[in-house]
């Protein structure tokens, strides 16, 4: 089952995070919240603009590469 491992902001962090664990070896999927018709109330209501998620068994070690990931880089 998969989990949330990262409340991103963006579509550009969400797609650079899940590209980074996918290198990793962690199967990594994006579930956006916004859509078309409701312009935006889904991120406002929910703090992002989607979620990384990862199977289960797997977020210690994603949780650890984004933040490692986000301590080297500008994304943060």
């Amino acid at each position: 089952m998969f989990k949330r491992v990262y409340l991103a902001p963006d579509e550009f962090t969400a797609i650079t995070l899940r590209e980074m664990l996918k290198s990793q070896n962690i199967k990594a999927m994006i579930q956006r919240f916004e859509t078309s018709w409701l312009d935006g109330l889904p991120k406002m209501m929910k703090g992002g603009w989607g979620e990384v998620l990862v199977y289960e068994e797997d977020i210690e070690k994603a949780e650890e590469y984004i933040r490692e990931f986000l301590q080297d880089s500008t994304i943060n």
